[in-house]
């Protein structure tokens, strides 16, 4: 009976909505006499994103969520917007890491199982070539998986740049508060420590992208035959390398100077939500 009275609510709301009329009531009943009524103030031509903000209300409502905990549901993760966004960057960075380490074992497997004389074997040589690209620009080239898509969405630049605007306030406050010339010692080897690791996740990146002069960050990535036809087993492993000592600790220093409680939660949430991409070693 709830599920009928929800489709009916629904079917009302879209068809009023689509048709952008002027304010109205609609009234649902149903056998236990529950009547639902809603009053729109969409004028005619309403914008699609008045109504996709409707959908998204509905969406979250309590009829939607019957048989789960809604205050669970509402309780995003991530605390209040100000933390949320420090622990979105962070788990992004974490994402980075992992695609890193992953990528290089799969880069090395391939040269182990070599000859590498196939595209399918050297497809872990242009996943990080292309997603090095992709995670810094959100472009995508040619011969692209799934993993670089994913990486093309993440805006590491932007979350880098946000952890390191957060890690300056917290500099800031600490250096302010420090008791001895000493303490303000080690907080500037930190703060050293953080920005030099900030800036090279960026050049890691890149340094994927355009270590042999085949393309850059700027223009549209060329056909993936021409990475893949000069392909070899020296370029593959300078990628990896530069990956495993670069990209991975960097990211990795960046997440550990929030602090402990700060990793373990981050590491928990990504292992929770994105369990198919925590490296496994073999």
């Amino acid at each position: 009976m709830r599920a009928s009275l929800l489709n009916a609510f629904l079917v009302a709301l879209l068809v009023t909505n689509c048709g952008a009329l002027s304010p109205h009531t609609t009234t649902v009943g149903g056998a236990a006499g529950k009547v639902v009524s809603e009053t729109n103030s969409f004028a005619a031509g309403s914008s699609r994103r008045s109504f996709m903000s409707v959908a998204a209300g509905v969406a979250t409502s309590p009829l939607l969520l019957d048989g789960y905990n809604v205050h669970e549901v509402n309780a995003f993760p991530f605390g209040n917007d100000e933390h949320r966004q420090l622990e979105l960057c962070l788990v992004t960075i974490l994402r980075v890491r992992y695609w890193g380490e992953n990528v290089s074992q799969r880069i090395q497997q391939k040269i182990d199982n070599g000859p590498v004389k196939t595209d399918l074997m050297k497809a872990p040589y242009l996943e990080a070539r292309l997603g090095g690209k992709a995670a810094l620009t959100g472009k995508i080239g040619g011969g692209a998986n799934l993993q670089v898509y994913n990486l093309a969405s993440f805006q590491v630049k932007g979350c880098v740049k946000d952890a390191d605007s957060y890690f300056n306030d917290y500099y800031k406050k600490q250096l302010k508060s420090a008791a001895s010339g000493d303490d303000k010692g080690r907080l500037k080897v930190q703060k050293s420590v953080f920005d030099n690791a900030s800036v090279d996740i960026i050049e890691s990146l890149a340094a994927l992208v355009e270590f042999d002069g085949l393309e850059n960050l700027t223009d549209p990535s060329p056909r993936s035959s021409l990475a893949l036809t000069q392909y070899t087993d020296k370029k593959a492993l300078y990628l990896k390398r530069i990956l495993l000592e670069r990209t991975v600790p960097a990211c990795n220093t960046v997440i550990s100077s929030f602090g402990t409680d700060e990793k373990r939660f981050v590491e928990s949430y990504v292992a929770k939500t994105y369990p198919n991409e925590i490296p496994i070693f073999i």
